[in-house]
């Protein structure tokens, strides 16, 4: 009899064991449940503020674009004005380009000139041709 009662004993514990280890399972799963829909929820707010900010980004550069134009434009107005002023007096050529010129028609060449001015040869290449062609030559 004493050897029912053990039985019965270890069959009821493990009844009751089985009873809390599916009972935890149950509630383990429904919390993986609920954490997977926050997850799916926090995904599709993440991509949502993704494409927000991609639309931002894009309106920020348009304005910054449109705004350096408008200073671009600004500025070519004030040179534009500040050149028109004084449109009442003949135009002449800078002192610079008048002597450069006379050095090339003096057949001085270029790294001649460059080395008189004290400039790069290239920029003495660039003016000379530049005299050369407002000459008509």
């Amino acid at each position: 009899m004493e050897q029912l009662n053990v039985s019965v004993f270890f069959s009821v514990t493990a009844f009751i064991l089985l009873a809390v280890v599916l009972g935890k399972a149950i509630i383990l799963k429904k919390a993986n449940t609920l954490l997977s829909q926050q997850l799916t929820e926090t995904s599709n707010s993440l991509e949502a503020t993704k494409r927000n900010l991609a639309t931002l980004r894009e309106k920020q550069q348009k304005l910054n674009e449109f705004q350096n134009n408008l200073n671009d434009a600004e500025l070519s107005t004030k040179i534009h004005k500040s050149r028109g002023a004084g449109t009442d007096r003949p135009r002449t050529t800078p002192e610079r380009y008048s002597y450069i010129h006379s050095l090339a028609s003096k057949g001085l060449s270029s790294d001649e000139i460059a080395s008189v001015l004290t400039i790069s040869t290239h920029e003495a290449r660039q003016l000379v041709t530049l005299a050369r062609i407002a000459q008509g030559n």
